[in-house]
């Protein structure tokens, strides 16, 4: 009498069982990461836009404001030079579904408009700026001194 090897069907059955179960346990925190990572990267990219609007503040000598539209947030000179400044020199477009709210909290009247300024020194008003997308929010806000954020996620 010869024996066989093998696998028998139940043990296979529960093989497949444990993959299965294994990966339904990891995708939601495999998808959790990635949009972890994308609102970090949301983040990221706004900050770098204050960065950069605080840096040409600086070594321009001039003011450079971060305007709000409809698509998305414009860093141009507070008073542009030429015609194609007018546009903007860096810009962040907004995705669907995606907001960057502006609260100004020093600002003197109601409702300011939706622009955040740098003034020559580097220096910039204290604002909070407020994400909302598809993978989450956050929360900035912006030391006057340093326009630098205190990040935080709800």
């Amino acid at each position: 009498m010869q024996k066989q090897s093998g696998f028998t069907l139940l043990e296979i059955c529960i093989a497949v069982f444990i993959a299965a179960l294994l990966v339904t346990l990891a995708v939601p925190s495999v998808s959790g990461v990635l949009a972890e990572q994308r609102m970090k990267r949301s983040f990221e990219s706004f900050d770098a836009l204050t960065r950069d609007a605080q840096t040409r503040s600086r070594t321009e000598r001039r003011a450079f404001v971060l305007a709000w539209d409809k698509d998305g947030i414009a860093l141009r000179p507070e008073q542009p030079a030429a015609p194609e400044e007018e546009k903007g020199v860096s810009r962040i477009d907004c995705a669907e579904k995606e907001t960057f709210d502006l609260n100004l909290p020093a600002a003197l009247i109601r409702n300011p408009s939706k622009e955040w300024i740098f003034w020559p020194t580097g220096t910039c008003e204290p604002a909070t700026v407020i994400y909302h997308g598809p993978t989450g929010e956050w929360t900035a806000s912006y030391n006057p001194l340093t326009a630098r954020a205190d990040f935080s996620t709800p």
